[in-house]
């Protein structure tokens, strides 16, 4: 059985990638059985823990008869982000204006809904609400429904766990802080320091057992209506126990993390890893090799097969067998195949053939790769250039994250608690 959706998730899109293969399709719903709440940029513990906070204070300023409540998550997101700043953290949204304005601003810096102090270009799409808000609702942490408000549990969770450090900065159930976030603009001085620094002790190292099972139960096993029907959690577990350096997947890596599923007798979990591992051996040569290919305009077929046969090799052996019945047809099957058996002019037409039915498919744009009946390649829009790999270095390649360094991630963030 293949598995494979035809939609694009959208919680799969990577920022700024082109993908005139489509891959990404197929990465992501080879990846959504085994993680099915995070995305590629929800790496960030802190950054659920800014917007579930954010979220209920500014539910709290709605109360107040706040005008816009979203403008007021959006200052607690700037807030938010100077202090973490401050505090010499550097994994957050906006981070290059921040560190430029606070430079700039002698310890006072202004906050607000308007465009001249967001910290991205459109915070309101680009910032926390709109790279976070639909993962945490995947996980149960927001509630269906507009306005975006938090789970009954969720709520809970901050009013227990984070309003008591903010009260010490900002009065009880951080009042003050509530009314600021409803003003127009607010004037926020980096150097007031019970303000600064009860804003800062919400991002403390997760300690707690009720936090630890809290972001467990969420983010890691994918919250009360997980779609993977516990397969995410005992991958979970399968990383927790076998740590790696890299929070990156690579092929050894995770073929020992099959081995370990297989070993607990949990087999639904090892097939996925394997069908990771081999969409993986098709997808990133193919992905290497395409933008290689968008370099040799008017090249002649048979000699850009050559090129790719002397610095290639003969064949690429690292295809997994899988791959072939694991990927969606119809061009990538004929892709592992062709790459498999050293057909590189078939490869070459087919990479083309596909570019040319995902241009189509995102409306009708001309092909980037075309080979032309003279059997030569027509290159219409050329990407970042790319070296053709050595055949062994080609069983190292790992291009895409199938949402695991995510996983990994928020893990290692939990795991830093002394619970």
């Amino acid at each position: 059985m293949t598995i494979f959706l035809t939609d694009v998730d959208p919680r799969a899109r990577v920022k700024g990638s082109r993908d005139g293969l489509g891959a990404q399709a197929v990465w992501s719903a080879t990846g959504r059985p085994l993680i099915g709440n995070l995305t590629t940029v929800t790496e960030s513990l802190p950054g659920f823990t800014t917007l579930l906070v954010g979220l209920r204070l500014a539910e709290f300023a709605d109360a107040d008869r706040s005008e816009n409540p979203t403008d007021a998550f959006l200052i607690w997101e700037q807030m938010a982000a100077y202090v973490r700043h401050a505090g010499g953290e550097r994994g957050f949204f906006g981070r290059q204006r921040v560190a430029a304005r606070a430079a700039k601003a002698g310890g006072k810096v202004y906050l607000s809904a308007q465009p001249e102090h967001q910290i991205l270009g459109n915070q309101r799409t680009d910032g926390l609400l709109g790279n976070y808000t639909a993962p945490a609702r995947a996980s149960g942490l927001v509630a269906p429904g507009t306005p975006t408000r938090l789970t009954p549990e969720a709520a809970a969770f901050v009013d227990a766990v984070h309003l008591p450090r903010l009260e010490a900065g900002w009065g009880k159930d951080a009042c003050r802080l509530v009314r600021e976030l409803g003003r127009d603009r607010v004037v926020f001085d980096l150097g007031a320091a019970e303000k600064r620094e009860a804003v800062a002790d919400v991002f403390r190292p997760v300690t707690s057992r009720r936090e630890v099972d809290f972001y467990r139960h969420h983010l890691v096993e994918g919250g009360p209506a997980d779609p993977t029907g516990g397969r995410q959690s005992r991958f979970a577990l399968l990383l927790d126990a076998r740590p790696t350096d890299s929070g990156l997947p690579s092929r050894p890596y995770l073929t020992a993390i099959a081995d370990d599923a297989e070993t607990r007798g949990w087999g639904d979990v090892a097939d996925l890893v394997r069908r990771v591992i081999a969409c993986e051996s098709v997808l990133a040569p193919a992905s290497l090799l395409f933008r290689y290919l968008l370099s040799r305009n008017g090249a002649r077929l048979d000699d850009v097969a050559a090129e790719l046969r002397v610095t290639c090799g003969e064949r690429v052996d690292s295809v997994d067998p899988l791959a072939t019945s694991v990927l969606p047809g119809p061009h990538w099957p004929r892709i592992a195949a062709a790459l498999h058996g050293g057909d590189y002019p078939q490869l070459i037409r087919v990479l083309a053939e596909r570019n040319g039915t995902v241009m189509r498919e995102r409306g009708g744009a001309l092909a980037w790769l075309e080979v032309t009946g003279q059997d030569q390649l027509r290159v219409r829009f050329r990407d970042e250039p790319a070296d053709l790999p050595a055949g062994d270095h080609i069983p190292e390649l790992w291009w895409y994250p199938y949402f695991i360094p995510s996983l990994v991630s928020v893990l290692r963030a939990i795991g830093k608690g002394t619970a």
